[in-house]
């Protein structure tokens, strides 16, 4: 506070103050005599004035400082056994003043430097973190952009699949359907042919073979379960078949309300689910999985798959990245909903999946 209030009186004032300060040590140096020292009160003047006003005029007040202690010691009482003592000891003081102004005109020039150096670097972080701040928002900015493009992408992709699906499945499979009855038609018109009825059996056969093709890859484009009986439904469906092919015991827990979703909302949560249980029949060497979808308030909605497997031996590469394309697609599906999917693993005691969703985000598509 004292230091604030003197670097804002003044230069004028500051010398005021310091000749009154070496009228005060002089008169009272005068009246003691060289019996009592006050050469070091001196020194309080000479480094205000050094700090304050600068090296000339310390050097200034040093010299009248040296003069104002001269006087007193000729003037006083006190006899010198040489005439020349008091000379040589205010040329001494001189010199010792002379040091000490030196001195505090080096400090006060590095706290001058460090503090335009402080000054400089406080202002390069200020343009920092305002740059910073500027890239984060930027940054955030295209995250935004860049989601909301991947939804858009994701909504026109599930379109898209569900029509050619429905292509695949109503106009081709119709066609190889038309095909296989004309081929058994020849076959029966030409019974008596074996090798015709051999061949007919053999191309009937391979049709047999792509009409199955077909309705797979109709359903990995969209699953028709999802239309036609909903979203929970056919999770169900599609839970006993894998129980069913793989041997894997399976508790499903659904909400006691239907929930209706938009079809590419229905149809994410529905690949989630499809490649988590994926994953536990191709990796997880699981005996019981434990499902549970549910509905928390009117906010989230859960979705838990536990099994009780050998877990995950390495989630992550060595720099932190998922390995599985398989989860890397979970998570961002999950991403895409608004909402995050965790994954806890614990070596020989499985590992547990947990989806979670926001209800009142418009993308959901919730219909109540």
């Amino acid at each position: 506070m004292v230091g604030k209030f003197l670097a804002n009186i003044g230069k004028n004032a500051i010398l005021a103050v310091g000749i009154l300060l070496i009228a005060v040590v002089g008169f009272i140096d005068y009246i003691t005599t060289v019996e009592i020292s006050f050469s070091i009160f001196y020194l309080i003047p000479i480094a205000l004035v050094s700090w304050y006003a600068g090296k000339n005029y310390g050097l200034a007040f040093a010299i009248l400082s040296a003069a104002v202690w001269l006087y007193a010691d000729t003037n006083s009482y006190f006899q010198y056994s040489n005439s020349a003592i008091p000379y040589w000891n205010a040329l001494v003081r001189l010199g010792f003043f002379t040091v000490v102004v030196i001195l505090i005109s080096k400090v006060h020039l590095l706290k001058l430097n460090l503090e335009e150096n402080v000054n400089s670097r406080t202002s390069d972080l200020l343009m920092e973190i305002n740059e910073h701040k500027k890239a984060k928002e930027e940054l955030q900015k295209k995250t935004v952009l860049l989601s909301e493009l991947t939804r858009k992408i994701e909504t026109i992709k599930e379109e898209e699949n569900t029509k050619i699906a429905r292509e695949i499945h109503d106009e081709l499979g119709q066609a190889l359907t038309a095909i296989n009855l004309e081929i058994m038609w020849i076959g029966k018109k030409y019974s008596n042919n074996s090798d015709i009825v051999e061949r007919a059996l053999l191309v009937s056969k391979i049709v047999n073979e792509t009409i199955k093709s077909v309705r797979k890859i109709s359903t990995r484009l969209r699953p028709r379960l999802i239309d036609e009986i909903g979203l929970f439904p056919a999770i169900e469906s599609q839970m006993l078949e894998f129980q069913l092919r793989t041997g894997i015991r399976c508790c499903l827990n659904l909400p006691a309300e239907n929930i209706e979703f938009s079809p590419a909302v229905s149809s994410s949560l529905f690949r989630i689910f499809q490649e988590a249980m994926t994953n536990i029949a191709r990796h997880a060497k699981a005996s019981d999985i434990q499902i549970d979808i549910s509905k928390n308030g009117d906010d989230i909605l859960k979705m838990r798959i536990k099994d009780n497997g050998v877990g995950l031996k390495e989630q992550n590469n060595n720099n932190g990245h998922v390995k599985s394309l398989g989860i890397l697609g979970m998570k961002e599906r999950a991403i895409i909903l608004g909402g995050n999917l965790d994954i806890k693993s614990i070596p020989d005691k499985g590992t547990e999946i947990v989806l979670n969703i926001p209800l009142n985000n418009h993308y959901a598509g919730l219909n109540d």
